[in-house]
């Protein structure tokens, strides 16, 4: 479980795939004399295609297990309940539509006449105040979209555990383990807040409250002693805490390690449990230069590094500098690292 290098790339060890840093968005058309309004329209299907949603990659005996569970037709319910709400989302968009043109052509006879009346003054504003109700409701949709969606992935996290506590013995490959990470960076709940909201603890770089403790199976930093007496910090899932000794009981997340190692609470540090958004509360993101602790990628390991380059959408990744002596600088070469696995830096004693 050493941090040992792999002298043919320069990488610590646990090695495997790791995911690619996501492109930067490209840049807008031209300016107009007039404003606009216009969006582009969702297009779907009908009817929509039917949504499978699957766990993470297990065998095949582990996934017919799970074909016939509660939590399965738990699954499959949200899922229908998700299409549903889609094509809510896409009437009322088809229904709102006609009005946003409504207020782009007023708008462009405004503009067209450089003249603007009592009349069409009040109109407008009428116009624009039942747009902004429509538009209330569309979001409104949204955020019931994004609940279900969050509550399948909760539903697809707890069949993992349910077919990992079944007395399934088979591991996880490491192309399998890598994927489901990914995932879990890529589906980590977009905090959505109100105007002038503050995002909540463990939404980003927000710390967590004082006396936090994470919850069973959720995913945790952990300061771990390997075989040579050398700490590391790990990425493992939480089986337990006991509240009369505050200690956790944790499991490796490389099930190939098949570890559990109980710590104290000083030397576990939760993820965050949601992404912040760039776009909106950039408060919530780590500033450029911040000393970090982030999962080296290809790795399940957490070392100290550098923050190079914010996200700037809520897809991006921090680009990160690890602290890395086999390198003239000390640093490794530009890497990206999920919101998810970017924690603050942890100081703890050597008394365990």
């Amino acid at each position: 479980m050493g941090k040992g290098k792999d002298k043919t790339i320069g990488s610590p060890k646990r090695g495997i795939d790791s995911p690619k840093s996501p492109k930067m968005r490209g840049g807008g058309g031209g300016s107009e004399s007039s404003p606009s309004y216009r969006r582009d329209q969702l297009i779907r299907s009908e009817p929509l295609p039917p949504i499978n949603v699957t766990p993470y990659p297990l065998s095949t005996s582990t996934e017919m297990a799970m074909a016939m569970s509660s939590e399965a037709q738990a699954l499959q319910e949200r899922v229908k309940v998700l299409s549903e709400l889609v094509r809510e989302l896409q009437e009322a968009r088809d229904d709102n539509a006609p009005h946003m043109n409504a207020i782009n052509a007023l708008s462009d006879k405004i503009v067209t006449d450089e003249k603007l009346t009592s009349s069409n003054r009040t109109k407008l504003k009428l116009m624009y105040e039942k747009g902004v109700t429509e538009t209330e409701k569309e979001v409104a949709l949204v955020k019931k979209a994004l609940n279900t969606v969050y509550q399948i992935r909760n539903i697809r996290h707890d069949l993992r555990i349910q077919a990992k506590n079944s007395g399934n013995k088979e591991t996880i490959r490491r192309g399998a383990l890598m994927k489901m990470l990914l995932n879990c960076a890529q589906t980590l709940p977009l905090w959505i807040g109100n105007s002038g909201e503050k995002p909540p603890a463990l939404c980003g770089a927000v710390p967590p409250e004082q006396n936090y403790v994470a919850k069973v199976n959720d995913m945790v930093a952990c300061l771990v002693r390997g075989s040579e007496g050398e700490d590391n910090w790990i990425l493992a899932e939480v089986v337990s805490y006991n509240t009369t000794t505050n200690k956790y009981e944790v499991d490796d997340i490389d099930e190939e390690q098949k570890e559990r190692h109980t710590l104290s609470r000083r030397r576990v540090y939760p993820l965050p449990l949601m992404r912040a958004n760039p776009e909106v509360n950039p408060e919530a993101l780590y500033p450029k230069g911040s000393i970090v602790m982030a999962l080296y990628p290809q790795t399940t390991c957490f070392y100290k590094a550098v923050i190079n380059r914010l996200p700037t959408l809520a897809t991006e990744e921090y680009e990160v500098l690890f602290e890395d002596p086999t390198y003239a600088d000390g640093y490794s070469p530009p890497l990206m690292v999920a919101q998810r696995y970017v924690i603050q830096i942890k100081e703890v004693s050597k008394k365990k």
